[in-house]
């Protein structure tokens, strides 16, 4: 097994891996949009130019066996710590076909992925994981981290409005508050 360094010419390589895993979640063809091949071509260019992202490949032979590709993450928030306290990886679309799984692909191309992060300046890696993922991820050193979601087609019986019972009764009124800062 030869693991490598992705240069553009492998695009079609990578592209064809994420896409495979969107198929083995079950994902209906229909549900993607139009030109997903383009879509990735070029969050993988622009993701060279602007947030550092590498792609590695396992090849058996002339077969690529798995992939893996990582970046700079960015935020959804405003930044406000230093780089050096706070500069973000993150690992996606990790690939092994069926026929070389538990071999150790995935852990030497994810083991490549941290490499190249740390090489950049990460201070810490994030990754989404299948379950069937999560004890190589874990076993590497990976944590388990909250994320919540919230997901608008089960909201059918919530409704977010002031007047719902879901939001809890304010400790005290915003006059109350402004007077007690004036103190």
């Amino acid at each position: 097994m030869e693991f490598v360094r992705a240069h553009p010419e492998h695009d079609g390589i990578v592209v064809a891996h994420y896409l495979a895993i969107w198929e083995s979640y079950g994902t209906a063809p229909d549900h993607l949009r139009s030109h997903p091949e383009e879509i990735v071509r070029e969050f993988l260019k622009v993701g060279r130019a602007d947030y550092k992202l590498a792609s590695f490949i396992a090849f058996d032979g002339e077969a690529a066996a798995g992939s893996v590709s990582c970046r700079l993450n960015t935020k959804a928030y405003p930044t406000v710590l230093k780089p050096e306290h706070s500069t973000e990886g993150y690992i996606w679309s990790v690939f092994t076909k069926d026929a070389y799984r538990g071999h150790g692909v995935a852990r030497k191309l994810v083991t490549m992925a941290v490499d190249h992060l740390q090489a950049i300046g990460c201070t810490s890696v994030v990754l989404h994981s299948s379950e069937a993922g999560k004890p190589l991820y874990t076993g590497m050193g990976f944590e388990l981290a909250t994320e919540m979601r919230l997901k608008f087609d089960k909201m059918s019986n919530i409704s977010p409005t002031p007047s719902s019972n879901i939001w809890p009764k304010p400790r005290c009124t915003l006059s109350a508050l402004r007077k007690s800062s004036r103190s």
